[in-house]
C-alpha cells in the first residue's frame, strides 16, 4: 500500500510594522493588542512585530532600570492574556540570569516561549552589548504544523546561524523582528540581503521592520516576505505603519529541498550531529488556535501579499527628513517649531519640511533682516511663508549687529570690512 505524506497547509503571516515609541510601555502595548486583533481578523495564523516593539527601540539606559525591566514584563504578561486566536512575536527585554534581546511567543493568552537574540551588533549607532547578554540557541516554533525559525535583526544579517541551522532542522519559514534604521539607500540593500538568505537556505523569510523616528535615528519600514527562490511577495510601504499580509507555500519549499544535494547533505550533516551549535536547537511546539476551528473566515490572500513599490531615491531621503521631524516633535512633546527664514534655498527647504511634517499651524518662521539682507530676500522669505500658510514674524537684527560691531570693533581696526561682518548676521 502507498502511503502519500501530506503537507501543511499555506501559512499566512501579518508583518505588523508600527511605530513604537521608546518607554511608553502602555501606548506600545495598545498598539500591538490593536495590530494583533486587525491580522487576527484579515485572516493571519501568524502576526509578527518589530525587535523590542514593547518598549521602542533603542531603550538605551532604561535597560539599567529594573523598575521599568520590570514594568516591561508586566507588560507582557498582560499583553499575552489578550492574545487569542493567533500566534504574536513582539520584541521585548527579558530580565532573567541577566538581560536579552528577546521574542515573545504569545498565543492562547500565555507566553509559549523565548527566543533570545544571538548577535548583538556594537558598531555605528549600535551599542547593544553594553545592554544585553547573547543568547546561545536557535529557536524553532511550529504555527498550524509549519516549521518557523526566529531571528532576531543582526541575527539574519550573519550568513550562518542561527538561520541556517533553522533552515536545515526543518524551519520551512525564518522570521525576522528588526529595529534596522535608515540611511540612503538601506531598504535596496537590506532587501537584496535577505533575498540570498532565502536563496542560500532554499527557506522564506518574513522580515518585520521598525517605523518611525526616535531622536537621531529614521527607520524606514520596508517590511518584506520572500518566497525561497529569493522571489518578493510582499513589501510593506516606506515610512508609514502599516499591516501587510503573505502567505508561505510549504510543499513549494519541500519540493525544492527534495531536489537540492546541497541542502540535503547540510540536512545529513545536522542529524549526524555536525553542527556546532544544532544540538542545541529548541524546538517549542506552538499551535495556533485556527487549527481547532476557532478563528476567523480565510480572509488571507492567496500564496504571495501585497507589493508596495520603493520609493525614488529623492522622494525616500525627504520622507525619511519628515518623518524624523514629525516624530522628533511628537514624541518629545512640542507644540511648535520656530526657526530663521532668509528667503534662501536652505530655509526653503527646511520650511517645506516642516511643514510637511507637522502642518502649518505649527510653523512659524522668524525673518532677521540685517543690512546685509536685499529686498529681493526679504520678500522671497515673506512669499515662502505665505504659500506654505506659515506664521511669520520678523525681528531686525540691525542694532544687535551694531552692537557686536561696536565690540569688535578695536579687534577688526585696519581691515576693510569683508565676509566677517558680513557672517555675524
Amino acid at each position: 500500500m502507498l502511503v502519500m505524506s501530506s503537507y501543511p497547509d499555506p501559512l499566512t503571516v501579518a508583518l505588523a510594522q508600527m511605530n513604537a515609541t521608546v518607554g511608553d510601555l502602555e501606548g506600545n502595548s495598545r498598539k500591538i493588542a490593536a495590530l494583533c486583533e486587525r491580522a487576527r481578523a484579515a485572516g493571519a495564523a501568524l502576526v509578527v512585530f518589530p525587535e523590542l516593539a514593547l518598549t521602542g527601540y533603542p531603550p538605551e539606559d532604561l535597560l539599567l532600570k529594573t523598575g521599568f525591566l520590570d514594568a516591561a514584563g508586566e507588560a507582557l504578561e498582560e499583553l499575552a492574556g489578550k492574545t487569542q486566536g493567533i500566534v504574536a512575536l513582539v520584541g521585548f527585554p527579558e530580565r532573567s540570569d541577566d538581560v536579552y534581546n528577546a521574542a515573545a511567543v504569545l498565543s492562547g493568552g500565555e507566553v509559549q516561549a523565548v527566543y533570545r537574540k544571538m548577535f548583538l551588533p556594537n558598531y555605528g549607532v549600535f551599542d547593544e552589548q553594553r545592554y544585553f547578554q547573547s543568547g546561545s540557541e536557535p529557536a524553532l516554533i511550529e504555527v498550524d504544523g509549519i516549521l518557523v525559525g526566529l531571528t532576531i535583526c543582526e541575527d539574519i544579517w550573519e550568513p550562518g546561524p542561527p538561520a541556517t541551522s533553522e533552515a536545515l532542522a526543518g524551519a520551512q519559514v525564518i522570521v525576522n523582528l528588526s529595529a534596522s534604521p535608515y540611511h540612503a539607500g538601506k531598504g535596496r540593500e537590506r532587501e537584496q540581503m535577505l533575498v540570498q538568505r532565502a536563496r542560500d537556505s532554499l527557506v522564506c523569510i518574513a522580515f518585520c521592520n521598525l517605523v518611525g523616528g526616535q531622536d537621531e535615528l529614521v527607520f524606514d519600514g520596508h517590511s518584506v516576505a520572500i518566497d525561497q527562490d529569493g522571489r518578493v511577495l510582499a513589501r510593506a510601504p516606506q515610512f508609514e505603519e502599516s499591516l501587510t499580509l503573505c502567505t508561505f507555500d510549504p510543499t513549494a519549499v519541500a519540493a525544492e529541498r527534495l531536489q537540492d544535494a546541497r541542502h540535503r547533505s547540510g540536512v545529513r550533516r545536522l542529524r549526524q550531529g555536525g553542527g556546532s551549535d544544532v544540538a542545541t536547537l529548541a524546538r517549542l511546539p506552538v499551535e495556533s488556535p485556527r487549527v481547532n476551528g476557532h478563528g476567523p473566515d480565510d480572509g488571507a490572500p492567496a500564496v504571495g501579499g501585497s507589493l508596495s513599490e520603493p520609493m525614488g531615491d529623492a522622494q525616500e531621503v525627504y520622507s525619511a527628513l519628515t518623518l524624523g521631524l514629525r516624530d522628533y516633535v511628537e514624541k518629545n512633546g512640542f507644540e511648535r517649531v520656530v526657526f530663521g527664514l532668509s528667503g534662501g534655498i536652505d530655509s526653503a527647504l527646511v520650511a517645506m519640511l516642516a511643514v510637511d511634517a507637522l502642518g502649518s499651524d505649527r510653523v512659524t518662521c522668524v525673518m532677521m533682516p540685517s543690512p546685509y539682507s536685499s529686498q529681493g530676500t526679504r520678500d522671497d522669505a515673506r512669499a515662502i511663508a505665505l504659500n506654505l500658510g506659515a506664521a511669520e514674524l520678523e525681528l531686525g537684527i540691525e542694532p544687535a549687529m551694531e552692537a557686536f560691531d561696536a565690540t569688535l570693533r578695536d579687534a577688526f581696526e585696519g581691515h576693510e570690512p569683508d565676509i566677517a561682518e558680513e557672517n555675524l548676521q
